[in-house]
């Protein structure tokens, strides 16, 4: 999950910060295999969870957000996806504090 999704949700944040005089330092992207988004989300035990639904998700997930990669390229800041939360948050934070 994340926001936005797509361009013309980046466009509109852009517009509601660049309103607040706000502007994004870095946008985070957490790269995950597919077969542990797959895992990840059967263990959660919900009944629309099957392995076909989620994989259908995933590819109109990755269709819709791969343009925010070029959208956002020159603050993007990619960090390993896998792992525990405190795994995962540590090297977001490692990656954060490296860019400055």
């Amino acid at each position: 999950d994340g926001f936005p999704r797509n361009t013309k949700q980046a466009e509109v944040l852009g517009e509601i910060l660049g309103d607040a005089d706000v502007a994004l330092d870095a946008v985070i992207q957490l790269p995950v295999p597919e077969d542990v988004v797959v895992a990840r989300l059967m263990s959660r035990g919900r009944a629309d969870d099957t392995e076909e639904v989620i994989r259908r998700r995933q590819q109109i997930y990755v269709s819709d957000t791969a343009p925010l990669l070029e959208y956002y390229a020159d603050i993007l800041v990619t960090v390993d996806g896998v792992g525990s939360v405190e795994e995962i948050a540590g090297r977001v934070l490692k990656a954060l504090r490296d860019r400055t």
